[in-house]
């Protein structure tokens, strides 16, 4: 396959390889607003590994299926938050780690990006939390263990 270049009307411009006119092999699309993406394409979609990054800073780099994020990936937020793990249909979903900007993070299962199951929240000072997590908080019995290796349960 060749590598082109096209501009369209909209001054998007993709830059690679072509079958019947649509991105499709490898290639990198850029648009006026900043966003682009490179990596695999197939039929015009995104489709295999790629990287896309939006001018907010936000930059999703990983698996890919039909133009959506989905398989393994990692999501960098410009706050310095970091989700990294499974996605299904653009969300965070299945087995995952997301880690603020503040050093808190949470690992375990997620559901339409948010932890949902079971999961493990850890403070920066090293202080862990595990049990059952309900829209990204810990419900239920948690197990709470301490920098100092004090563990305690409590109900949330």
């Amino acid at each position: 396959m060749a590598k082109e270049k096209l501009t369209g009307p909209n001054g998007i411009v993709y830059e690679g390889e072509l079958v019947n006119g649509k991105p499709h092999g490898k290639g990198k699309m850029t648009s006026p607003d900043g966003v682009s993406y490179e990596g695999d394409w197939v039929n015009g979609l995104q489709h295999g590994k790629g990287k896309n990054s939006l001018p907010s800073g936000e930059v999703y780099e990983g698996d890919w299926i039909n133009g959506k994020p989905h398989g393994k990936g990692k999501k960098s937020l410009p706050d310095g938050s970091v989700y990294e793990g499974d996605f299904i249909n653009g969300k965070e979903h299945g087995k995952g780690k997301a880690t603020n900007a503040d050093g808190v993070s949470v690992e375990g299962d997620y559901v339409n990006g948010r932890a949902n199951g079971k999961g493990k929240l850890t403070t920066p000072d090293g202080t862990s939390y595990e049990g059952d997590f309900v829209n990204g908080m810990p419900n239920g019995k948690i197990k709470v263990t301490y920098p100092d290796g004090k563990i305690e349960e409590m109900n949330c």
